[in-house]
């Protein structure tokens, strides 16, 4: 017994000598590393173990913790195409070698529905699925998540993956993202790594790390009120409920078969059961989507942020705190991948009949002015009237790109900015508005359109509109009515009414000004 015990202490302390590597799902075969930037590398071994990492020439190492965390940076390294392997020894010995990977650009993918839609379901999808044969473009996929484990950060991505570009294989990737990717690769000629993290349903308040949400009022506010609710939580009896009511629809469901009637139709989130860590809508509870998909991925060196979400937050408090809360996403995302620096871009939102969505575009494009290294991308006339989720995603990506070109990648043949409101001038019956056009000429598509006028103590139609020069739009009232304000696709379904453009086929932002707002 006693040399058993022995056999067994040896064993033990072999394995704390050399312990297996982890490391996060996201640092994986395929995975795409950034060029250009200090690479972070990091993962687990055996307490105080001394742990080495070699990649395309390079050889770095340190010193686990006592809790085994360990975490290195590459130097900067060019792009390369040419696949190679990661190999990671823990005191001297091979304990894991990751193959098949790329040095190129890499970006982030956050946001909400609108950017977790795959590719499939565009317009353009099937023909982008067929020519997707790109080795080089390379997708995070962390599709499936564990909403219950979500009540703490958690470090890994629940089923986390890298996944490279085949035709016929994207079709559940991120359509907006695949569609930036594909435009980047070809217009930089080098490898592309885009990493997902968005959800359907969700607002910015579940995006952000705990800390974060004592940096803002309404924030703040809102994570007192779900601990208020969380404490008063019957799990248990929401899920009788639930159960019930499920055991209801299916006799409902079998009752109108058997009638030869077909089965009816319920709300998209009916089926989902109740989560014993939260009271709440899971894309509605503070942290819980920071906690399954970007703290896994924390600290992952990459390029930038590409980000569509909004939909959330466009109505009530949440919207009359937008510009706040999209300060506070910025700075908390660039903090956990640590650079503060880091671009932000994200998509305004479209066309669509939600009354509040005037409004909550006019806050996404305010909120440009109180965060450095960001920018806003116009998309007003490539929605659907009655779709949430418009097919037209190949002008949000590119657009996305457009602007990644210019502002990250020096293009300046590139011109990615749509007009913007920047003053006007009432006299009389007319309007003078000038637009920040950034050199670049206005052009009308079709009949004039799309303008309103304060004349009278209301808004109407303008009478008329006509460009003047080539940042300028004159527009008049009817019937020689004083005019005192101006406002253009101040509607939440807007796009049959766009008609301003610049030369680069980019619509002028809407924009309300003067009168009653």
């Amino acid at each position: 017994m006693k040399k058993f015990c022995l056999i067994l202490s040896a064993a033990a302390l072999a394995c704390g000598l050399f312990g297996e590597i982890k490391t996060p799902s996201i640092y994986s075969d395929n995975m795409v590393l950034q060029r250009g930037e200090p690479v972070k590398i990091r993962g687990w071994a055996s307490p105080n173990a001394r742990v080495e990492v070699s990649f395309a020439g390079q050889k770095k190492s340190v010193k686990a913790g006592a809790d085994g965390k360990w975490s290195v940076f590459l130097d900067p390294m060019k792009a390369d195409k040419t696949p190679r392997e990661m190999v990671i020894s823990e005191n001297q010995k091979i304990s894991k070698t990751i193959k098949n990977i790329l040095v190129g650009e890499v970006w982030i993918c956050g946001g909400q529905s609108n950017m977790q839609w795959w590719l499939a379901k565009t317009a353009d999808g099937a023909a982008a699925s067929a020519r997707a044969n790109y080795p080089i473009l390379r997708y995070f996929s962390q599709n499936g998540y564990n909403t219950d484990a979500g009540s703490a950060p958690q470090e890994d991505s629940h089923l986390g993956a890298w996944k490279i570009s085949e035709a016929g294989k994207v079709g559940t990737w991120s359509a907006v993202g695949f569609y930036f990717g594909e435009k980047l690769l070809k217009d930089l000629d080098v490898p592309v790594g885009l990493v997902y993290a968005s959800r359907g349903a969700t607002s910015m308040i579940a995006w952000l790390p705990d800390k974060w949400l004592e940096a803002g009022e309404y924030t703040k506010s809102r994570k007192a009120a779900f601990a208020r609710e969380m404490e008063k939580y019957d799990y248990k009896a929401k899920l009788d409920a639930h159960n019930k009511k499920m055991v209801a629809a299916k006799a409902e469901d079998a009752k109108l078969a058997a009638e030869g009637k077909p089965k009816r139709k319920r709300a998209w989130d009916f089926h989902i059961p109740p989560f014993p860590n939260t009271p709440w809508a899971a894309g509605i509870t503070p942290s819980l989507m920071y906690n399954l998909m970007v703290h896994p991925i924390r600290g992952y060196t990459a390029r930038g942020v590409i980000w569509y979400q909004g939909e959330g937050d466009s109505g009530g408090a949440a919207c009359e705190n937008f510009e706040i809360q999209m300060k506070q996403v910025v700075d908390s995302w660039r903090e956990a991948f640590e650079n503060p620096k880091m671009p932000f871009y994200w998509v305004q939102l479209t066309s669509f009949n939600s009354e509040t969505w005037p409004e909550a575009r006019w806050r996404q494009l305010r909120a440009r002015s109180s965060i450095p290294y960001s920018g806003v991308v116009n998309i007003i006339d490539a929605g659907e009237q009655t779709q949430i989720h418009p097919i037209y995603k190949t002008e949000v990506g590119e657009r996305l790109e457009g602007l990644a070109l210019r502002e990250v990648y020096g293009r300046k043949d590139v011109h990615p900015y749509s007009p913007e409101f920047k003053s006007a001038k009432y006299s009389g019956d007319s309007a003078r508005i000038v637009f920040e056009t950034r050199g670049r000429k206005l052009e009308g598509r079709g009949e004039p359109r799309g303008f309103e006028v304060f004349a009278g103590g209301k808004w109407k139609p303008a009478g008329s509109a006509r460009i003047v020069g080539s940042n300028g739009v004159e527009v008049k009232s009817k019937g020689g009515e004083a005019v005192s304000g101006a406002r253009y696709l101040w509607k939440a379904w807007a796009k049959p009414d766009v008609w301003l453009y610049n030369q680069d086929a980019l619509p002028a932002f809407s924009f309300t000004d003067g009168g009653s707002n």
